[in-house]
């Protein structure tokens, strides 16, 4: 029972707020965002979905196309990089290998495109540590579509403003309000890493 008591307490002492999420404004030039756009609206299609036990729910109703790792996306997946490590290295010491997946281009539609409250994490994706959304409309584009974030201290308001980076721990709860009216676009990613222990 003494070690017990002497392991809890040496390590109260870190201040890690995993609930909380780093974010950067105006992360890409007007070139970039234009290459980023292109290179998101000429993958192919699909319909997001969520599957629960082999089911598809109607937690999330958006598109989204994958925009693979070649010589014409590098240098969007190296900026991500670039920043992801930066705000790791500033909130949370993740222990990191790499991209979970390909970089996710989501539409959400007016008239109710939304993906309600989620984790990033769960089977098949336990190793994911690091969530990245990028904001690519304007806000005064479409009404809703706010990107709230619960880490258990309450929901926050992410920033909504376009070219905007927001980056926080997969385990946060986390949704996408229902797009009212306009279009919403923005590009998600995931980064993995060893087990956590």
């Amino acid at each position: 029972m003494h070690e017990s008591i002497q392991f809890i307490t040496r390590h109260r002492n870190l201040n890690i707020d995993y609930s909380n999420y780093y974010y950067y404004t105006n992360a890409f030039t007007d070139q970039e965002l234009i290459d980023l756009k292109t290179l998101g609206e000429n993958t192919p299609k699909e319909k997001g979905s969520v599957t629960n036990e082999g089911k598809v729910t109607e937690t999330r109703i958006s598109e989204v196309g994958w925009i693979m790792p070649n010589q014409d996306s590098m240098w969007l997946y190296n900026k991500i990089t670039k920043m992801v490590l930066e705000a790791n290295d500033t909130m949370w010491g993740f222990d990191l290998l790499g991209y979970h997946d390909n970089l996710q281009y989501t539409t959400y539609y007016g008239g109710g495109g939304h993906y309600d409250w989620h984790t990033d994490v769960g089977p098949g994706m336990a190793n994911r540590k690091i969530s990245v959304v990028v904001q690519l409309s304007d806000p005064s584009e479409y009404t809703g579509g706010t990107l709230n974030l619960n880490g258990g201290n309450g929901i926050i308001e992410a920033p909504q403003e376009k070219n905007t980076v927001i980056i926080f721990p997969s385990f946060v709860l986390h949704r996408v309000t229902p797009v009212m009216t306009g279009i919403r676009k923005s590009l998600v990613t995931w980064i993995a890493g060893p087990p956590l222990r």
